[in-house]
């Protein structure tokens, strides 16, 4: 039966696989981004209450030179970092590791401090990341930090991370370091207080999932053109061009068997997302009234 998710920041439907095709081992050793990390870390990011968002957030890329010669360093360096900005009274974080096309790992976090970063925090900050990357040609202008002043902030980084999946080439196994490729160790974590919301699950009928994904589709072409109206600079044009194409092609499929089951994934408002899921279920069984689920909204 499919299963419909709605989370604060988003929604995914699909359907489960009827049976495994092998039992189930343990991971000793984690190998780069799989389906499974990348929907742990997007089921995180869309259960974010940001409201609730206390402090002052900043969105940072670190980026090295070099590579560094084993994964386990590359680790060391990020705890290091992240214990210097806990003495800082660091309130939350969210690291990624994703690599460039060129074979090196480089990190998105985004956190937050009680007070606003003084120039002379921020430059300490990255002479800190400068020093513990020393040994990896690290430079200064490599690296970039923006302000994240509200939740549109906030949806900006969730739906740069929430949308990236193993085809994206800093995800893509064929740009993991060639000495990074039977152990990368983990590739997206979490540190400090989350303000999270549990997920709304639905079990929907075949027909309600497949209306829900057209709804979705609709909705996604419909914020790409209003993007692309609004765009002005030449980039924002192109990326703008580039949402529509991409909300337009959504389900296509050259296989029928997979098209029919095609699941979705999309940061959607969660009241927009009640109404879609609403339209689509109408009258078909579910688990779940959507008096309970309108209370959450």
């Amino acid at each position: 039966m499919p299963v419909l998710k709605l989370y604060r920041n988003g929604g995914t439907a699909g359907c489960a696989p009827r049976h495994k095709p092998h039992d189930s081992a343990l991971r000793s050793t984690v190998g780069g981004w799989s389906t499974s990390s990348i929907r742990r870390n997007t089921a995180f990011l869309y259960s974010v209450d940001s409201p609730r968002l206390t402090g002052h957030g900043y969105a940072l890329t670190l980026t090295v030179r070099d590579c560094p010669p084993t994964s386990d360093q590359w680790h060391r360096v990020r705890r290091s970092f992240i214990k210097w900005l806990e003495r800082r009274s660091l309130i939350r974080l969210h690291w990624v590791t994703e690599w460039q096309r060129r074979g090196v790992p480089h990190f998105h976090m985004a956190f937050w401090l009680p007070e606003p970063m003084a120039f002379d925090l921020e430059s300490a900050m990255l002479a800190h990341w400068r020093k513990l990357t020393s040994h990896l040609g690290t430079s200064t202008r490599s690296q970039h930090i923006t302000p994240i002043h509200d939740a549109s902030g906030w949806f900006q980084y969730v739906s740069k991370h929430a949308s990236r999946g193993l085809g994206h080439y800093q995800r893509n196994p064929e740009n993991v370091p060639p000495e990074w490729q039977k152990k990368t160790g983990r590739v997206w974590g979490k540190v400090g207080d989350w303000p999270t919301d549990d997920e709304i699950r639905l079990d929907i009928t075949g027909p309600a999932f497949h209306r829900y994904r057209r709804l979705v589709r609709r909705w996604r072409i419909a914020d790409a053109r209003q993007s692309l109206r609004s765009a002005k600079a030449p980039a924002s044009l192109r990326q703008a061009r580039r949402r529509l194409v991409s909300a337009r092609t959504m389900l296509s499929c050259s296989d029928p068997r997979l098209a029919f089951v095609r699941g979705v994934s999309e940061w959607i408002p969660l009241d927009v997302n009640l109404l879609l899921a609403t339209h689509a279920v109408g009258d078909d069984h579910v688990e779940q009234s959507f008096d309970e689920i309108n209370s959450v909204a």
